[in-house]
């Protein structure tokens, strides 16, 4: 409507602006909604869980992420193992990895770091994103997966449902998912543990 009655096209411009802004951010929240919704329950687990190559599908996003990463200084790098297979939907996989890597990137500053790493030890296949950003308190960590609370002073938009879809997809892999402050410096870093193929679960 504030639009609409606009007359000077600079902030006719402006205004549109703001509308594909709101626009965007609530497509982004009903879309986790409905990502969240489609995790809930048990179906998840039952169907349609095949071997899932965990390397190749984090190097896959993480090449999708790499422009936008580059526009904003932001070093994305991976070190990953070249195989690492785990048992699961390969759908809600990808979401769950796509979920970290764009909460890292939301919460690191132009110029800083993240790095995504897959690796194996024992029966485990573990998936890290580390990054450079404004980091996590013990407190928080725990806070951070319940639906929609967000990082207070992070300066970032969001909905805060990314990480309580993340938890309830590994939840539904027999896998825990933690966030934690980087031990290497400023920054956090997101863990999530799967059972290799073939392990006992770990729930």
């Amino acid at each position: 409507q504030f639009a609409m009655r606009e007359s000077d096209p600079e902030a006719l411009r402006h205004a549109l602006g703001q509308i594909a802004t709101g626009v965007d951010r609530a497509s982004r929240l009903v879309n986790q909604l409905l990502t969240l919704a489609r995790t809930e329950g048990t179906e998840l687990g039952q169907k349609k869980q095949e071997p899932v190559d965990l390397a190749v599908l984090v190097r896959d996003l993480v090449e999708d992420w790499v422009i936008l990463a580059m526009d904003r200084g932001i070093d994305l790098g991976l070190e990953s193992v070249d195989s690492a297979s785990v048992v699961g939907n390969p759908i809600m996989l990808r979401e769950l990895v796509t979920n970290l890597v764009d909460n890292a990137l939301r919460y690191t500053p132009d110029g800083g770091r993240v790095t995504c790493k897959v690796i194996t030890r024992a029966a485990l296949v573990i998936l890290e994103i580390e990054d450079s950003g404004v980091g996590i308190s013990e407190d928080e960590a725990e806070l951070v997966f319940e639906r929609f609370y967000r990082v207070n002073d992070a300066g970032t938009e969001g909905s805060g449902l990314g990480l309580a879809i993340v938890r309830e997809i590994a939840l539904q892999h027999d896998a825990s998912a933690t966030l934690r402050p980087n031990p290497a410096g400023p920054g956090a870093v997101a863990r999530v543990v799967f059972p290799a193929p073939g392990s006992p679960t770990m729930r």
